[in-house]
């Protein structure tokens, strides 16, 4: 540096001299040019030396720049090399699983780590990733998942996924996900008990009688609370809260809430109509919200007709238990009576009404909304039936054209594009016969509409309803009919329906109970006979539900295709050729009842492009086809339900359905047989895992080659397989070392400035790639190559290229500013 200031000095001095040499000569001598030359001759020999002192200062200072980048260059050689040894012998002790798959999805190379907890032999007996995983298969390559979470047998594993160069990374996780299971484990749970009809039940007992039994069902409820370690509180009448963990509510899920089988049987042995429903609520929330959430649990099991368990559990789907008694009907109509007034003051609380029942709608929806019209207008309020006979099935269709004829009657329904129009926020909505929100006729009407009355008899569905003004849902009626009907007598005295429109509910009344062979009480046949007193009649409906020739032959062959399963299941599948209407599904079901020895029958017909619809009845309470229904994604009665699903064949579904019949009544009973789980199986356990199933479950399975039976020839072929699969991984991985040597130790130079005068903001893992390749003529792969940070200055860095977990190799760059020219 002082070299520099000192040229610099001695450049400005001598320019300064021949300056003032040369003004002198010229200026006050008068051009005095010996002076002038002299001046100058001086001034260039000053510069010159200047010159050649800086031009030796600068080699020199090169010279020692270039020793010091060797000098750089030989350290980060050494250290690089140490480096590479210690990052040799960490990786080969980390924890961390490494699979490679091919184009065919084959594993064909695993680390020492991923053999020892997937198996030995995965690469040697050429098995591929759904062989070691079917979950793992379908998170990785089924949906090209980047990160997941795979449980794996016992273990839990966080799984990173490079699907450029098909690559899978195994981080076991199992002692955080152990430590979430322990905390999930304690949340709170609160449940809360209702034995239905119990006081109502006892009443033909002595004060004895009714001491015993009902000590009975509270020791079977307090027993069966203490096998969980729950703590149990009496709250009002018939009414219990117990208090219990979440561990404890998934043992009693495993055990299926056996406490209703034991209040049936108490309930059986004294001839008692009752019952028990439970709600359940499981959430991280507090104790207020919870209390609110299980209330609401053990509402939606009373309205579902109760004697069955409803759990909401945080963040998984409400599931039901139980539904396996069919809904009580209850003798007084001090129901009929509250409710009926509660609507009427609904009703004269708003400004209008607009009445829908659900889509697809059949005589009892239609029905029941011409009933709720006339109650309606009875008080001189505005009113709509809001209605699309596109939408309904093909009686109704029919139905509704032969009111065209009457105009006094089709001019009180509008379409959904009026009503919208109409609908104000004191508008009240009222639906009838629709047992879930999902299912309205006009999705669009029920999302304006603020104020909601619901009146309905099927089992509530999930979702269900809520900021509801009126619910009634009466599960033990036979049809949303029967209870308009009732309500008449408490609503107004003065309403009036025409015999035309009586006939028709009372054809909803007629197909719900089929003739009034299903589902028909006491109260069903009052209620017709009311609609017999308005006018209706019996021939008009006789003819309205005739079908036609076609139809009726239809209808025979599916009968003749049909087939009885397990002895006690009859099941006609009438083809994968759209039926002209779905009604037609529920006679074949109607007409198969018929057959001696069937407890339960269902059709299976397609009744558009992309969907398929089971039609079930039961006879007696031997089988709940709303449960099976429910299982297929419908719901329903307990005798009569029904489903709808898309996107898949009728032969399909038909198979669906066995498997759900076999499971529910027929796998319970059968003879066990042990099997080895040759992928995962959920619910039953994971691959390589030995369980016990069902002899028809074994079989399906063995026939899928899902398992194969446990025998120790089976198993030995295991171990071999695991073998094999080691042996190639430990091929793969001499390969990967060799490359590595290829790698290791070799040095490329980059630069910050391109030959085009381009200069890089850094330097990228493509330009080092790119350059390696052109200095040593190696390929690397970019995804496998890491830098030490970012690069963007002048320097010597080494580059890691990962080619394994336990498997690296480095080299140096040396980064330059530009290249000589």
């Amino acid at each position: 540096m002082k070299f520099i200031i000192s040229s610099i000095i001695l450049l400005l001095g001598s320019g300064g001299l021949g300056f003032l040499s040369f003004y002198y000569s010229f200026i006050v001598e008068k051009k005095n040019y010996p002076i002038a030359i002299s001046a100058i001759a001086g001034a260039l020999l000053c510069l010159i030396l200047a010159f050649v002192f800086i031009h030796r200062f600068l080699v020199r200072k090169l010279k020692n720049n270039n020793a010091s980048i060797s000098e750089q260059l030989a350290q980060w050689k050494n250290i690089s090399y140490y480096a590479q040894k210690a990052g040799d012998e960490s990786f080969h002790s980390l924890p961390i699983g490494i699979m490679i798959y091919d184009e065919a999805y084959q594993i064909s190379w695993a680390n020492e780590y991923a053999l020892s907890r997937f198996g030995e032999n995965i690469v040697k007996d050429e098995l591929k990733v759904t062989d070691v995983s079917p979950e793992l298969h379908e998170s990785a390559i089924t949906q090209n998942k980047d990160k997941f979470l795979l449980q794996y047998k016992n273990k839990f594993y966080d799984v990173t996924h490079n699907s450029d160069y098909r690559i899978l990374y195994f981080f076991d996780e199992t002692a955080r996900e152990n430590l979430n299971k322990r905390y999930n484990d304690r949340i709170t749970g609160i449940g809360i008990i209702a034995l239905d009809n119990l006081e109502e039940s006892l009443k033909k007992f002595d004060v004895q009688e009714k001491a015993n039994i009902r000590g009975q069902i509270l020791g079977i409820v307090t027993d069966w609370l203490e096998k969980y370690r729950c703590y149990l509180q009496s709250t009002a009448g018939d009414r219990f809260l117990f208090i219990m963990d979440q561990e404890s509510l998934n043992a009693m899920i495993q055990d299926k809430f056996s406490i209703l089988n034991d209040v049936h049987n108490v309930a059986q042995t004294n001839r008692l109509k009752a019952t028990l429903s439970m709600g359940i609520a499981c959430y991280d929330v507090s104790y207020e919200e919870l209390g609110t959430i299980a209330n609401n649990a053990i509402e939606l099991a009373e309205k579902r007709g109760g004697d069955q368990i409803v759990v909401n559990v945080e963040h998984k789907k409400i599931q039901f238990y139980g539904g396996n008694a069919n809904s009580q009907e209850k003798n007084t109509l001090i129901e009929a009576r509250m409710q009926a007034v509660s609507l009427k003051e609904a009703v004269e609380d708003s400004s209008d009404v607009l009445i829908m029942c659900h889509n697809f709608a059949d005589t009892d929806a239609f029905g029941s909304m011409i009933g709720v019209f006339h109650m309606v207008q009875s008080g001189n309020k505005p009113v709509k039936m809001v209605f699309d006979p596109e939408r309904a099935d093909r009686t109704v269709q029919k139905v509704y054209a032969g009111l065209e004829a009457h105009p006094e009657i089709i001019d009180n329904f509008i379409d959904c594009e009026t009503a919208l129009e109409l609908i104000k926020p004191t508008t009240l909505l009222i639906v009838t016969d629709t047992q879930s929100p999902s299912l309205v006729m006009f999705k669009d009407l029920f999302a304006k509409a603020e104020r909601l009355s619901i009146i309905d008899h099927h089992r509530a569905g999930d979702p269900g309803y809520s900021g509801y003004l009126t619910y009634y849902v009466e599960t033990s009626a036979s049809s949303a009919v029967e209870l308009v009907s009732e309500m008449f007598m408490f609503y107004n005295s003065n309403i009036t329906v025409s015999p035309i429109e009586a006939s028709i509910m009372l054809s909803g009344i007629i197909v719900d109970t089929n003739n009034f062979t299903m589902r028909a009480g006491t109260r069903t046949f009052e209620a017709a006979a009311t609609l017999k007193s308005m006018g209706a009649d019996m021939i008009f409906v006789k003819k309205l539900l005739q079908e036609s020739l076609d139809s009726e032959k239809i209808i025979a062959d599916a009968l003749l295709k049909s087939e009885i399963v397990y002895g006690r299941f009859a099941i006609s599948n009438v083809g994968d050729t759209k039926i002209p209407d779905r009604t037609m599904l529920a006679k074949i079901s109607d007409q198969l009842l018929e057959v001696a020895g069937v407890e339960a029958s269902f059709t299976i017909g397609r009744i558009d492009s992309n969907t398929v619809g089971i039609s079930a009845r039961s006879l007696g309470d031997s089988v709940n086809v709303q449960v099976i229904m429910e299982l297929m994604g419908g719901g329903g009665h307990f005798n009569s339900a029904a489903s709808q699903i898309k996107d898949k064949s009728v032969d399909e579904i038909k198979d669906d359905l066995i498997a759900q019949l076999r499971e529910e009544y027929i796998d319970k009973t059968t003879a066990t047989m042990q099997v080895l789980l040759l992928e995962d199986l959920k619910g039953k356990g994971k691959k390589d895992d030995v369980i016990t199933v069902s002899s028809n479950l074994a079989n399906k399975l063995i026939t899928e080659k899902k398992a194969v039976e446990a025998s120790d020839d089976a198993l030995k072929k295991l171990e071999a397989k695991k073998a094999k699969e080691k042996k190639q991984g430990e091929a793969y991985k001499d390969i990967l070392k060799k490359f590595r040597q290829d790698i290791d130790g070799k040095t490329i130079t980059v630069y910050l400035t391109t030959k085009e005068g381009n200069t890089l903001k850094h330097i990228t893992k493509t330009l080092i790639c790119e350059e390696f390749m052109k200095q040593t003529g190696i390929t690397l792969n970019r995804s496998k190559v890491e830098l030490p940070g970012e690069i963007s200055a002048r320097g010597i860095y080494t580059v890691t290229v990962r080619l394994d977990t336990d498997v690296t190799a480095s080299f140096a760059v040396i980064v330059e500013d530009k290249p000589s020219v």
